[in-house]
């Protein structure tokens, strides 16, 4: 295009240059004036001038629009280019990271493999040494006048026909994970009867996730405010109901008495009331449990570790055996005591199981 306005523009050029031929001519023959002549001459000469500037504007910007469309072609192929590298190399980057996540999702279920049988391993060593320690050999004493007699072992019971109904009061706590992972660890489930903990009140939502019970004991556990009238009871166990739900989502209907429903501290507040309270229970769609079997960690914050162990081996003759222990915070040797307790219940065979409303109650006898 530009090409061809330039080979116009010299053209016209070279039309006035033959025009300015003519005009000289002519002068020289007489049939101009002079005057004339010089003028349109003049006028030719700047119209040739202003022809010669355009074809050279033209020449020149046609030459810089060739370059810049080079250069944009250029440029435009660069682009495409550096998009290519770059869509290349996030292809690679995910091909990479797939690569790695398969790697991890492969070791991690190797490391989770080998915690598994790492675990059953050490459940079985403990069920073994609870097993010897509760084998005791017994020697009979001499009499003056008889032969010594051979020892005789002592076997562990046979308790396969026992449900255990492991359960926690006062929780939760700094304990209560402490409490939770040996469960865990034996394969136990167990029901905790919950109180305010405050900033461990988190450790609730933990209780349902790894498939407890979490039952209500009280929000205060202030036995002067909840045992004042049977209102007064209810409505603290409201309010730990309440709680319960907004950490849990869970709607629990298994109650514990604090002190139990044969406590004789309410006497002193409100005399009958255990009786009236009992008495409501069921209506008020609850169903409460005592317990027939106390590990005695409630006598202290320092009860030793052998007493504990020893008083959950006083199996009641019942089937169902509910065993009262704590996962209040002073109640260190509770959590020390569990695992021989939990073995030694392993060992003799029992069952273990979580309380429902549909599990036989154990009931107390009520003495206000």
């Amino acid at each position: 295009m530009f090409k061809k306005i330039v080979i116009f523009c010299n053209l016209t050029f070279a039309r006035f240059l033959l025009t300015i031929e003519l005009v000289n001519f002519v002068e020289s023959w007489g049939i101009m004036t002079k005057r004339s002549v010089q003028i349109q001459r003049l006028v030719l000469l700047i119209l040739a001038a202003v022809i010669v500037c355009l074809s050279i504007a033209l020449a020149v910007t046609g030459s810089k629009y060739k370059t810049l469309k080079n250069t944009s072609a250029s440029a435009s192929d660069a682009l495409v280019s550096a998009q290519q590298a770059q869509e290349h190399l996030e292809s690679q980057k995910q091909q990479e990271a797939s690569s790695y996540q398969d790697a991890m999702n492969q070791q991690s279920s190797a490391y989770e493999s080998e915690k598994n049988e790492l675990n059953k391993k050490i459940s079985e060593l403990n069920r073994q040494i609870a097993l010897k320690k509760a084998t005791t050999t017994t020697t009979t004493a001499p009499a003056a006048s008889s032969p010594s007699r051979p020892t005789t072992p002592q076997k562990t019971p046979d308790l396969s026909a026992k449900t255990i109904y492991l359960t926690f009061d006062d929780g939760p706590s700094p304990r209560t994970p402490e409490v939770l992972r040996i469960l865990k660890q034996y394969g136990v489930k167990a029901t905790f009867f919950v109180i305010n903990g405050g900033k461990y009140n988190k450790y609730m939502k933990d209780i349902v996730a790894d498939g407890h019970t979490i039952a209500l004991h009280s929000y205060s556990h202030d036995y002067k405010k909840i045992y004042s009238s049977e209102s007064a009871y209810f409505a603290d166990l409201q309010q730990i109901s309440d709680l319960v739900y907004e950490q849990t989502g869970v709607r629990s209907h298994i109650v514990r008495f604090p002190g139990g429903s044969s406590n004789t501290v309410s006497r002193k507040y409100n005399r009958g009331i255990m009786s009236r309270l009992t008495s409501q229970m069921a209506d008020k769609g609850y169903t409460y449990f005592d317990w027939n079997l106390s590990s005695g960690d409630a006598n202290g914050n320092s009860i030793p570790k052998a007493t504990i162990v020893n008083n959950c081996r006083k199996i009641p003759s019942k089937q169902t055996v509910v065993v009262l222990m704590h996962d209040a915070g002073p109640k260190k040797t509770t959590v020390e005591a569990l695992p021989e307790v939990i073995a030694y219940y392993k060992a003799a065979g029992c069952k273990f199981g979580t309380l429902s409303e549909s599990t036989p109650t154990v009931h107390q006898r009520v003495l206000n």
